[in-house]
């Protein structure tokens, strides 16, 4: 039988277990609202950014249809003031710790998917992201950085920008933030040129003036937008795990406390028992006496 002082021990470890489930929650609710605002405020940002850059490329088009009819460039061709090497590369947002709930296997499950059908050039952040890489393709070559979970180290970042911007094509899966007890595995397509936010805008009616000239404008948008897609995907994966962190943290708290109750069950019962097997050495002693 197992004895009050096990029971008691154990008790008191799964108390201590629940200590740091509730700061892990109180942490991480911390950072969330701390990155909530400034990632939904980006998406707006990120959109009007769009809707600017589209009209650059309407009137840049113009120059275009040009160039076709000159034979300069021929129609349908994808123009990018960037050096690029035609390969597509597939990138992978995990985190460097564990206590993130769901999002971060989910999500890997969609990037490893994705990669074996042949999405190019693996590139993995995080250690978690690459201890499951190396568990499930050992053999695969892939390119590692090292973010951290929270916050946006700009030197790390700036590495990180470098070696994704010479593909034609990136590939980013990350946990994305819905709400508090929603966040999703998602993947944002970002392509070089004029087709980086998809087809191209359909020219405009208005008529704009650039300084100093449309193609320096588009080259500005092309290094821009890039580096604030990258930075907002990294900034929406922070904010999911996060959530995601909570969540599994309120399923945690809920456990300890069911199995707290279990331990205190079964030390009412080795009490009882004990009590029991006390009263019954007690009845021949009585009997020897008389």
């Amino acid at each position: 039988m197992i004895s009050t002082n096990i029971i008691k021990e154990e008790k008191k470890e799964v108390s201590a277990l629940s200590t740091i489930v509730d700061v892990y929650g109180e942490v991480a609710a911390e950072r969330m609202r701390k990155i909530r605002e400034s990632v939904l405020k980006n998406r707006e940002f990120l959109s009007e950014i769009e809707e600017i850059f589209k009209d650059c490329l309407a009137a840049y088009s113009q120059k275009k249809d040009n160039l076709v009819r000159t034979g300069k460039i021929k129609k349908g061709d994808v123009v990018t003031f960037l050096a690029h090497n035609g390969q597509t590369a597939a990138v992978l947002i995990s985190a460097n710790s564990g206590f993130y709930g769901a999002v971060i296997p989910q999500t890997f499950d969609q990037f490893l998917s994705d990669v074996r059908k042949g999405a190019g050039e693996v590139t993995i952040i995080g250690k978690l992201g690459r201890a499951l890489f190396l568990e499930q393709e050992p053999n695969r070559p892939y390119t590692y950085f090292d973010l951290p979970d929270f916050g946006i180290n700009n030197e790390l970042l700036a590495e990180v920008i470098r070696h994704l911007v010479q593909y034609e094509e990136i590939k980013i899966y990350y946990g994305k933030y819905y709400s508090v007890i929603n966040q999703k595995p998602t993947m944002t397509e970002i392509k070089a040129g004029t087709s980086i936010f998809g087809d191209e805008a359909s020219k405009s009616k208005d008529q704009f003036i650039f300084e100093p000239d449309v193609e320096t404008i588009l080259m500005f948008f092309e290094t821009q937008i890039f580096a604030s897609l990258f930075d907002q995907a990294l900034e929406e994966s922070q904010l999911a795990k996060f959530a995601s962190r909570i969540i599994a943290m309120d399923t945690a708290a809920v456990h300890i406390k069911q199995e707290i109750g279990k331990l205190n069950v079964a030390l009412s019962k080795v009490k009882h028992l004990t009590s029991a097997k006390k009263q019954l050495n007690t009845v021949p002693s009585f009997i020897y006496a008389r």
